[in-house]
C-alpha cells in the first residue's frame, strides 16, 4: 500500500490523514486506477514497480486537487447571475496523469490486450483465391 511518506516523496505535497482515512483513500484510488488500466486488481507495490507507486501518488494528488480543494467556485458573473463551479470529477485527475505518465500507463495497461481477429480482405494467397 502506498504510504503517506511515499506520497510526499512522489508529489512534494505533505498530507496527514489518520491511518484508516489514508487506507480508504488509497483503496479507492487503487480501484479507480485498476479500472483505468483494465486490470482485475491493482498490483501490490514493491521495489520492482515503484513507477506504479509514482502514478498512484500523482493520481491521488490530482483527485485531492479537484475534489478536496477549497474554493469550489471557479468564476462568477454579476449580470445574468452566472456562477461556474469547478469540476469535481476524477476525470480531471485521469487527464492529469495521462498527460504526464503515459509511459507508465502503457507499461501496466491491459486495455486492448487479448485475441485480435483479422478481418478477411476478400482474397488470400497473393490474390489467386486458393
Amino acid at each position: 500500500m502506498l504510504t503517506q511518506e511515499q506520497f510526499t516523496l512522489f508529489t512534494g505535497q505533505t498530507v496527514s490523514y489518520s491511518e484508516s482515512d489514508w487506507s480508504t483513500i488509497v483503496a479507492v484510488a487503487e480501484l479507480r486506477l485498476a479500472s483505468f488500466l483494465c486490470l482485475d486488481e491493482f498490483p501490490e507495490l514493491d521495489e520492482t514497480n515503484i513507477d506504479l507507486a509514482e502514478l498512484e501518488a500523482n493520481f491521488i494528488a490530482g483527485v485531492l486537487k479537484y475534489q478536496g480543494g477549497n474554493g469550489a467556485v471557479e468564476s462568477k458573473s454579476v449580470r445574468n447571475f452566472t456562477i461556474k463551479f469547478k469540476s469535481s470529477s476524477a476525470a480531471n485527475a485521469f487527464s492529469l496523469i495521462a498527460g504526464q505518465y503515459g509511459d507508465i500507463i502503457d507499461k501496466y495497461s491491459e486495455c486492448g490486450v487479448g485475441i485480435k481477429v483479422e478481418r478477411s480482405k476478400g482474397c488470400c494467397c497473393n490474390g489467386y483465391g486458393i
